[in-house]
């Protein structure tokens, strides 16, 4: 039992630091921003340092992450790329049929001194992006806080959904 806890706690000690290898060596990535989010030549480049997001809660044999541009997400339209994979060989799952849902919890609400709210939701779409298993997500959050993103791919047989804690400053 203590040789297969020391193999796992060595094999993910191996992981992080090869993840913090990539990350280190990965160059920011030029990207196109304009006042709605999406790639327009008229606007000026910037570069801006992309972050993966993990979902804090996931089931199911998909596994997701989230991309994004901006670091934190800002009150107003946002843009997220979400990528969707097989957790057994990691290749890229084709759905067609998913449901995305970006919501602030009650508790949120009443720690920011509007109890009466209740909890809140974000105008959000989902559409497929041109390569299998991944999709832009737009999203209009009202204000800052603390929003969750729900994920359900529906067109599998088992459940397979996953929850994203999202900033908004």
């Amino acid at each position: 039992m203590k040789i297969l806890t020391f193999v796992n706690s060595s094999l993910l000690l191996l992981a992080s630091v090869v993840l913090m290898f990539i990350g280190a060596c990965s160059s920011p990535q030029k990207i196109v921003d304009s006042k709605n989010n999406q790639a327009d030549a008229s606007t000026s480049d910037k570069t801006v340092d992309r972050q993966v997001i993990t979902p804090t809660t996931q089931t199911g044999e998909a596994r997701m992450s989230l991309n994004t541009s901006t670091t934190p997400l800002k009150a107003g339209k946002n843009t997220l790329m979400l990528s969707i994979t097989d957790a057994k060989n990691g290749k890229p799952l084709t759905v067609k049929n998913l449901g995305v849902e970006m919501f602030m919890s009650e508790e949120e609400m009443k720690a920011m001194g509007m109890p009466e709210m209740g909890a809140l939701t974000a105008k959000t779409q989902v559409k497929a992006a041109k390569s299998p298993g991944m999709f832009e997500i737009h999203t209009s959050l009202p204000h800052e806080g603390n929003w969750q993103l729900k994920v359900n791919i529906k067109d599998m047989q088992s459940a397979n959904s996953a929850i994203f804690n999202i900033v908004a400053k």
